[in-house]
C-alpha cells in the first residue's frame, strides 16, 4: 500500500479519538488480570511490529485489530484473526521474557526468601546470604534490562520470539541507539514511580483514608477494584508509550547497524537501510552503553522496596514492564 493510499483510508479525528479510546478500555480490561494480559503483550508485540515496518518503509501501517483479522480474508480469519494473532504472538513474547528476566528475578525471588528464612530462623551468622543473592541478581539484570526494550522490538520485526536471545545483533543495535538507549531507560524509571506508589498504597491507606476500616465489606471491595482498575489503565498506558518508543529507536538504530555490517542482517525479514542520522563516535557509544545501565539499577531498587511495602511472591517474577502487562 502506498503512502498516499493508506493516507486516503486514514480516518478523521473522531475516528481516531474513538480509536484511541476502544484501545485503552479494551488494554485496560484486559490488564486486569494475568491471563488476558496475555492478549495485551501479544496486541502490544504486533502494534511493534507494525511502527517498526512503518518507520523502515516509510508508509503507515495499519494497527493490529484486538479481534478482527485483515480485511480481504475468509469470514473466519476475518471473524477471529485478530483474537489468535494475539495470543500467539502474547504466548510467545510471554516464554521469551521469561527466558530473558527468569535468571534475574528468580535470584531476587531466592534472595527475598533467604533472608526472611534466616531471619525467622535467627540465624545471624548466614545474614549475608540474602543481600549477596539480591547484589548478584541485580548485577545480572543491568544489562539485560538496558536491552530489554530493543531485544522486545528486535523480535518483534524478525517476527521471532527467540530473536531476543540473538545477543550479538542487540549488540549491534545498541551501539548504535546512542543517547537515545539511556533516555528511555529513565523514562521507564519515571513511569515506574507510579507502579511504586500503587504498591505502596495498602500499607499506607489507612492514614490516607481516614475511616477505611469502618468501611463495609461491600465498599472495600468496590475501592479495591477501582484502585486496580485504575493500575491496569496506567500499566497499559505506560507500555503503549514506552512499546512505541522502544520501536522506533530500534528502527533507527538497527537501520544504522545494517550500514556498518550488511552481512550480519543479510536474512534479516526486515527492510532496513541505512539512511538514519550517523551513528556516535566509538568513545560516545561507550559512554552511552554504559549510562543505560543506571535506570535498570533504579528500578531494581522500586522492586525491592515495592516487595517491603506490599508483599506478593510474584510480583518478584511480573512486573509489568519486565514480563505481563498486569499490575497484580
Amino acid at each position: 500500500m502506498s503512502t498516499a493510499s493508506a493516507a486516503g483510508q486514514r480516518p478523521g479525528v473522531l475516528g481516531r479519538a474513538f480509536g484511541a479510546l476502544k484501545t485503552l478500555l479494551l488494554g485496560t480490561l484486559l490488564s486486569l488480570t494475568p491471563l488476558t494480559s496475555i492478549l495485551v503483550l501479544g496486541w502490544l508485540t504486533r502494534r511493534m511490529q507494525a511502527t517498526i515496518e512503518g518507520r523502515l518503509s516509510r508508509a503507515p501501517q495499519p494497527a493490529p485489530g484486538w479481534l478482527l483479522g485483515p480485511r480481504g480474508e475468509g469470514a473466519v480469519v476475518r471473524l477471529l484473526g485478530g483474537l489468535g494473532a494475539n495470543i500467539r504472538a502474547g504466548f510467545a513474547t510471554a516464554g521469551a521474557l521469561l527466558g530473558l528476566t527468569l535468571p534475574f528475578t528468580a535470584l531476587w525471588l531466592g534472595a527475598w526468601w533467604a533472608g526472611w528464612e534466616n531471619s525467622f530462623n535467627k540465624g545471624y551468622e548466614q545474614a549475608a546470604v540474602g543481600p549477596s543473592v539480591f547484589l548478584l541478581g541485580t548485577a545480572l539484570a543491568l544489562p539485560l534490562m538496558a536491552f530489554l526494550p530493543l531485544a522486545l522490538a528486535h523480535a518483534a520485526a524478525e517476527g521471532r520470539a527467540a530473536a531476543v536471545f540473538e545477543a550479538r545483533r542487540l549488540r549491534a543495535v545498541a551501539t548504535h541507539a546512542g543517547w537515545r538507549l539511556p533516555a528511555l531507560g529513565l523514562l521507564t524509571l519515571a513511569l515506574a514511580l507510579p507502579l511504586f506508589a500503587a504498591r505502596g498504597l495498602p500499607a499506607f491507606a489507612g492514614a490516607m483514608l481516614p475511616g477505611l476500616e469502618d468501611l463495609p465489606p461491600a465498599e472495600v471491595e468496590a475501592l479495591k477494584g477501582r484502585v486496580a482498575l485504575g493500575q491496569a489503565a496506567y500499566a497499559f498506558t505506560a507500555l503503549l508509550v514506552l512499546r512505541g518508543l522502544g520501536a522506533r529507536l530500534y528502527a533507527r538504530a538497527a537501520s544504522a547497524a545494517a550500514g556498518a555490517d550488511p552481512a550480519l542482517w543479510a536474512r534479516s525479514r526486515a527492510r532496513l537501510a541505512a539512511r538514519f542520522a550517523a551513528p556516535p563516535s566509538r568513545p560516545a557509544r561507550t559512554l552511552w552503553l554504559v549510562l543505560a545501565l543506571a535506570p535498570g539499577l533504579g528500578l531494581s531498587f522500586l522492586i525491592l522496596a515495592g516487595q517491603f511495602l506490599n508483599y506478593g511472591w510474584w510480583h518478584w517474577l511480573t512486573h509489568p514492564f519486565l514480563l505481563l502487562p498486569w499490575p497484580g
